[in-house]
């Protein structure tokens, strides 16, 4: 499998997630512990927002997106109900996610350790001239 069909196959199984969690929101009951994941999975924040973050970035797009027609799937379901649609408006106004950013180190330079400059006065005993200088010295 090539590095474009293992990328289009990790879309398709995000997009099925998504796609699952959007099925259980139109056919589980409201409050059911299926129903409320899916739920979470569109509007909550903590480890629900890292894997919402997770799975937008796989298919392209800002998590935000996918939050806000999540949110419009919730109210969706909730009117045909009958109910008043959720306000996650609070939700928008805290702090947002922090995610951990990548620092780049130098490595280790091992060029000047290796070589002549590192040790001049060490004599190679393997050297066949060192002998003759001995002798001629």
């Amino acid at each position: 499998m090539s590095a474009g069909d293992t990328q289009h196959a990790y879309r398709v199984l995000w997009a099925q997630v998504v796609l699952q969690a959007k099925a259980d929101l139109e056919n589980e009951p409201i409050g059911s512990i299926l129903y409320n994941q899916a739920a979470a999975f569109f509007v909550s924040r903590g480890d629900w927002a890292e894997s919402r973050l997770i799975i937008a970035d796989c298919l392209n797009m800002h998590p935000d997106d996918l939050s806000r027609v999540g949110l419009s799937w919730i109210n969706d379901r909730r009117r045909r109900k009958g109910l008043e649609p959720e306000n996650l408006t609070a939700l928008k106004k805290s702090e947002p996610l922090m995610l951990p950013r990548l620092v780049a180190v130098p490595a280790e330079n091992t060029r000047s350790r290796r070589g002549r400059g590192r040790t001049p006065h060490t004599a190679n005993p393997f050297n066949p001239f060192r002998e003759r200088a001995a002798i001629a010295g």
